[in-house]
């Protein structure tokens, strides 16, 4: 993509809270899990977020994919509230803008490779009544940079865990996303299979140019980023000169 493409593409995240209202003992109350956290970036940038279990990494990302909802404060995609639209079109504009992957790769295990990469494609299908070829093609393009050009036919279970994963990675990138957010992608994986499943998330967002946030416990996956943050008793603090 072009620089002026890249500068189009934004995320601003501003006064962000979130809270979780419990039950039990004397009456509930809140616990406050994100306060106050701001971050802006652009196209072809990448952060990586690290914090202890429980710390609200995961919350923001799935807030920052419209799978949650603030408590407080605005994100905005390219300048749209997502949190503004109607059910339909927030399921829309997720679908179409948004990519993402997760610890466990979530391939259905009755679909081959190729129609599980192909399965975020089907919505935006039904409203062009397009007939799916440049998804096919496409999705073909991307398993064969992820190594998984003959794997097209078989199903998950016949795949290796670093396989599943790659998989995965590949769906997450079949609608062309502004944002590819990966929530642990390589926790469940060998320290092999982790360095590769790191190297191509590096070669895939160079290529494509989104945005990219993930949510890691490892260090040494954080350490690849050019941005790294920290979620600090709810506070996002970014790493000075990372």
């Amino acid at each position: 993509m072009s620089a002026s493409h890249r500068e189009s593409v934004t995320l601003s995240v501003t006064n962000l809270a979130k809270r979780f209202e419990t039950t039990g003992g004397r009456g509930g109350h809140a616990v406050e899990v994100l306060a106050d956290v701001d971050l802006a970036m652009h196209g072809g940038e990448a952060l990586a977020i690290t914090g202890p279990s429980g710390s609200g990494k995961s919350t923001l990302l799935h807030i920052v994919g419209t799978l949650d909802r603030p408590s407080a404060g605005r994100v905005a995609i390219d300048g749209t509230d997502p949190f503004a639209l109607s059910e339909p079109e927030l399921a829309r504009f997720r679908n179409q803008a948004i990519g993402f992957v997760f610890q466990d790769h979530y391939l259905l295990p009755h679909l081959s490779v190729l129609e599980n990469v192909l399965l975020p494609t089907l919505a935006a299908r039904e409203e062009s009544r397009g007939d799916g070829a440049d998804g096919d093609a496409r999705a073909r393009t991307l398993l064969d940079r992820v190594g998984l050009g003959h794997r097209l036919t078989h199903r998950p279970a016949e795949l290796s865990g670093g396989e599943r994963q790659r998989a995965a990675v590949a769906r997450a990138l079949i609608n062309q996303p502004r944002l590819l957010l990966c929530d642990e992608p390589t926790g469940s994986l060998d320290h092999d299979n982790a360095q590769a499943v790191g190297d191509l998330l590096a070669e895939l967002h160079a290529q494509s140019q989104a945005i990219l946030i993930v949510v890691t416990h490892s260090d040494e996956l954080a350490q690849r980023f050019e941005r790294r943050a920290s979620i600090i008793e709810g506070h996002l603090r970014e790493v000075a000169g990372a």
